[in-house]
């Protein structure tokens, strides 16, 4: 009999098995799928290193530093800086002191007003005050209240903040907790975002080195016998002192009999290569009107070696709350609305794009608008020495993921810091 069983390999459950492994826990984690990662992976096609969406990593997460080595995933900084399209303008918003070129754009463009630029460096020195786990406290209410309430102008809250805070919540809305604006916004302004040059599935690669991983087992039931819970997979049954399930929330409420499930937002990834680039530009584009995209970005721009030579490799993200009907839309239908999308930005260069690939996330985040985190589930479960480890006990996020899975290992540990750690810390 094993002492520890974790179900998942995703951030949470190679989390959890770290903890455990290096505290001389014996520990196995199995896999349903046939690679480790869970949605964080990335694959090759045709030369092209794709992930599984737009994943960016914030350096500044705390569960992040403590459990990766970020030097040996090489990750290069996004710069600090969007471009608003419109059609065929496109206006440069951004840091001028982390992207210094920036600033004759972002001091001349009519895409926010001085007004608003004010407003936002106001809102950055404020934010910079507490600790950064403390934002995530205190009175909630939607983004967009609070952004009316800073004195944003509805240009501000359209040309930037919907686009780029929509590819972070997956909804353009503005309908997701304040709290978890300012903390995000605080984590930008202390680390940035940046993105491993060999893709995000160096991070769960990483997670994973040293831990004992076997990918293709499915597991279908728990049972609990007091002293052991005996898992039964596609394997054969399997016994366990304690076992973690760190699946996605449907499934884990499959297993356990805990209603975890708080919902799911979905997106759609499009990878186009070219044999030019059509934009010089290595910033975020940010969609400033109506339709599909929310935003995309020339990744071989800003990371070469994610395309072959002489090729060039974009990433478009659609949010499924743009597409109602995506059930009945085909991969073909969904490339020819978003072509004829980015030919108004790029004019007849769009007929170079050759489509690589299409990525549809039914699950990438849950819902969490105002006080969600009153409604999140715990780590404990009706069944004995079964625990939860996933990021609906605390947000939806890389932060939020790692963080749980931490959670639940101090709990078998009987680490009382690390059970007691805030949320974000």
């Amino acid at each position: 009999m094993g002492d520890i069983l974790v179900i998942g390999s995703g951030l949470a459950g190679l989390t959890a098995a770290r903890v455990l492994t290096q505290a001389g826990r014996r520990v196995r984690v199995l896999e349903a799928g046939q690679e480790v990662g869970g949605r964080v992976q990335s694959r090759t096609v045709d030369g092209f290193t794709l992930d599984a969406g737009y994943q960016v990593l914030f350096p500044a997460y705390p569960a992040l530093r403590r459990h990766a080595d970020l030097d040996a995933l090489d990750l290069v900084t996004v710069p600090p800086a969007g471009v608003v399209r419109r059609g065929r303008r496109a206006d440069v918003l951004g840091d001028p002191l982390r992207d210094p070129a920036s600033l004759p754009s972002t001091l001349s463009t009519r895409a926010l007003g001085l007004g608003d630029k004010l407003r936002v460096a106001r809102l950055a020195a404020r934010l910079r005050v507490p600790p950064p786990h403390a934002l995530l406290a205190g009175p909630d209410e939607t983004t967009e209240d609070y952004l009316r309430r800073q004195g944003f102008s509805d240009r501000a809250l359209d040309h930037f903040f919907r686009p780029f805070f929509g590819g972070i919540f997956l909804q353009r809305d503005l309908s997701a907790s304040a709290r978890l604006f300012r903390y995000y916004f605080r984590m930008l302004m202390d680390g940035g975002a940046a993105l491993p040059r060999a893709g995000i599935g160096a991070l769960t690669r990483q997670l994973a080195q040293g831990l004992e991983v076997t990918a293709g087992v499915r597991v279908t039931r728990l049972t609990a016998h007091g002293s052991h819970v005996t898992a039964a997979t596609s394997a054969g049954d399997l016994d366990a002192r304690q076992v973690i399930v760190a699946t996605d929330a449907q499934s884990a409420q499959a297993l356990t009999g805990e209603p975890v499930s708080r919902g799911r937002l979905g997106s759609s990834y499009l990878y186009y290569a070219a044999p030019r680039p059509l934009d010089p530009q290595p910033r975020l584009l940010l969609n400033a009107e109506a339709g599909l995209i929310n935003n995309a970005q020339w990744t071989s721009r800003l990371i070469p070696e994610r395309a072959p030579a002489g090729q060039e490799l974009l990433t478009v993200t659609v949010l499924h709350e743009s597409l109602p009907g995506l059930p009945d839309l085909d991969d073909a239908s969904l490339d020819a609305r978003v072509r004829v999308e980015l030919s108004q930005w790029y004019g007849e260069g769009v007929r170079e794009l050759r489509t690589l690939h299409t990525e549809h996330i039914g699950f990438a985040q849950f819902p969490q608008p105002p006080e969600y985190a009153a409604t999140l589930p715990g780590h404990a479960t009706a069944l004995p020495g079964v625990l939860l480890a996933s990021e609906v006990t605390s947000m939806s996020s890389v932060q939020g993921a790692m963080e749980s899975g931490e959670k639940a290992a101090a709990i078998l540990l009987g680490d009382l810091a690390g059970m007691s750690r805030p949320r974000g810390a």
